[in-house]
This record gives C-alpha cells, structure tokens and sequence, in this order.
C-alpha cells in the first residue's frame, strides 16, 4: 500500500531532509525511515516533495512511501509520530494511489521567508526569522515579488557547486506580506534550484536596503553567475509551507 503524509519539522535540529554520503549529522529521511523500519519490519524508502537544506524548516513538507499491508490513516500517523522526535511531527495521512510520488506528482511547492525588521526579538520566534533590523522599502519587494513570475534563468541564485545544465524554472507566484516587524515573502514555483530562494532573499536585501537598484535585480534572472548575486540568507528563516497535486490528499479545513 502507498501512503503520502504531511510532515511538519525544526530544521534547525538536523542536516537537511536528505540522508547523502558525507553529511554530518542526522536528517529528517533518516528519522522517518528508521521509523518505518519499527512499523514495516523492513527498509523503507521515503520520497519527499522537496529537499530541504541544512537548517531549514517545514510546516507542509509531504511524504510518498509503501507499506507492506494496508493501515487506518490516522493509526499510521499516531503510530509514526511515536516513533519521531519531538523536533518532527506528523500532521496528516492519506492513503494514495500506487503511482503518486510526493516528489514527481508534485506540480508546485511553497516556500515563506520570515524577516524581523526591528531589534528586539520575541524569544519564542527569534530561532525561527532573520533578525535583520535594517529599514526594508516594502514597494520595492513588492515590485521583486512581480519581476519574479514565470519562466526565467536563475543560475545566479543556484549553489555554485550545484547549478545544473538547466537553470530555468518558473515562479507561478511571488509576494510580500506582514504586519509590524514580521514580514513574510511567500514564493510558489513548479521547483527551485539549490538554495535559490535564500539567494532571491539575500538579493532582494541589497535592494529593499538601498544598497543595489531594482534593475539589478532583475537583470540577474537573464542568468548569470552565482557570484553577481546577494548573499545567502539564513536558512532559519526559511519554511516549506505546502506542495500542490492533482489530487486533494487531505482536508485542510
């Protein structure tokens, strides 16, 4: 039987989702096959809808894996979230299709960036934004936000080590919102590249500060180098909030 669920996780705790040679520290697949490995009798590979980096969080990551006999849902996601440190929760199951892969049925993934605009931080958030007390122009974001959508060549925002031959993706949406000195830049694309979105937002500083023009920025989704790009911003910012399907895979409401 395949299952998909809905994974909610501190990436602050662990080396990124992916389990790799040469990577130090535990990862969230690691936990969630181990896990699986209590309930299945057997190894069980976990498909994820997004890889996330060292330090990154979710709120909405989804999982696709087989078990070798059928389970109530909500059995199965009591069961595995008693076998998973409290820094990984699981939020909903959903009994799916043999052919659904949370990675390749995907048609979307959402990701929000969080920015503290004021010194002076909550306690109870401040692991979880980017403490950056320097004066953003929020009509400037916006107009980034905009130039963002569709199609485009984002090899300056890829990890040098990892841009691949093709580096074009596509932003079906992009915006800025927030209230006070919590402010959230929500980006929806089909797929990202190796910390493209952290380098979206470190660039969007430089401009958002004074520090680059507009024109800039948008000429760096002609292509380009990693090295004409901003800085990378801090993972602890960054949550993987949801990814869409064709299929509804679990009530929301």
């Amino acid at each position: 039987m395949r299952y998909a669920a809905k994974v909610a996780y501190d990436g602050s705790r662990f080396s990124g989702w992916q389990k790799q040679p040469g990577v130090t520290g535990e990862t969230i697949q690691e936990h969630l096959e181990r896990a699986l490995l209590v309930l299945n009798k057997q190894d069980t590979k976990v498909v994820a809808a997004g890889r996330t980096d060292r330090g990154v969080h979710a709120l909405g990551q989804v999982i696709s894996f087989d078990t070798t006999s059928r389970w109530d849902p909500q059995k199965l996601r009591n069961a595995l979230d008693a076998n998973l440190p409290a820094s990984i929760g699981i939020m909903a199951v959903a009994e799916v299709p043999e052919d659904f892969s949370a990675r390749r049925s995907a048609l979307w993934r959402e990701y929000v960036y969080f920015a503290w605009k004021r010194h002076g931080c909550p306690p109870h958030i401040a692991p979880y934004v980017w403490r950056n007390a320097v004066p953003w122009d929020r009509d400037l974001l916006r107009e980034m936000c905009s130039i963002l959508k569709g199609r485009q060549n984002f090899s300056a925002f890829c990890r040098k080590a990892d841009l691949p031959d093709n580096a074009e993706r596509t932003i079906l949406s992009s915006g800025v919102a927030g209230k006070g000195p919590l402010l959230r830049i929500r980006i929806r694309g089909e797929s990202f590249l190796t910390n493209m979105i952290r380098i979206i937002v470190g660039s969007m500083d430089l401009v958002a500060s004074g520090k680059r023009d507009i024109s800039w920025f948008g000429s760096l989704l002609s292509g380009g180098e990693r090295c004409q790009a901003g800085p990378t911003a801090p993972a602890c910012g960054l949550f993987l909030v949801k990814a869409g399907y064709g299929i509804s895979l679990w009530n929301d409401s």
